[in-house]
């Protein structure tokens, strides 16, 4: 070494204690949790969550089924049709994009209202 550059110059003037202990410390030991004894109170607390029974996977109305069917096989035509080489006449493809969208508009009118008006507003639960 002939020249001492920055680094070295910074360096010497640390205290850098190298030396490792030569045992680990032991962890503490983990207390448990206090018990309750039978003498005292129960304490009735909300339930963490709410029991929902599952909605049925058929629509209860034909309306709503009828917008499904609608809203899939508008698209689904269009799709055969280009697959098949077929040129559709403008009057099948401007009703079958009304008709998508006349579905989508039902569907989306069809959602559950949620806001101040239903009894568990504001719920910050999942709607399945």
């Amino acid at each position: 070494m002939t020249d001492k550059d920055d680094f070295d110059r910074i360096v010497e003037g640390l205290d850098l204690n190298l030396e490792f202990p030569d045992e680990v410390p032991e962890p503490e030991p983990v207390t448990p949790a206090p018990t309750w004894s039978d003498d005292a109170e129960p304490v009735d607390e909300e339930p963490f969550y709410r029991k929902v029974e599952p909605t049925p996977l058929r629509p209860r109305r034909r309306g709503v089924a009828l917008a499904w069917v609608a809203l899939a096989g508008a698209p689904l035509l269009l799709v055969i049709a280009t697959v098949m080489g077929e040129i559709l006449p403008r009057p099948m493809l401007v009703g079958a994009v009304l008709i998508f969208v006349a579905a989508a508009i039902y569907l989306v009118s069809q959602l559950p209202e949620h806001g101040p008006g239903r009894s568990d507003w504001p719920d910050d639960g999942a709607v399945l």
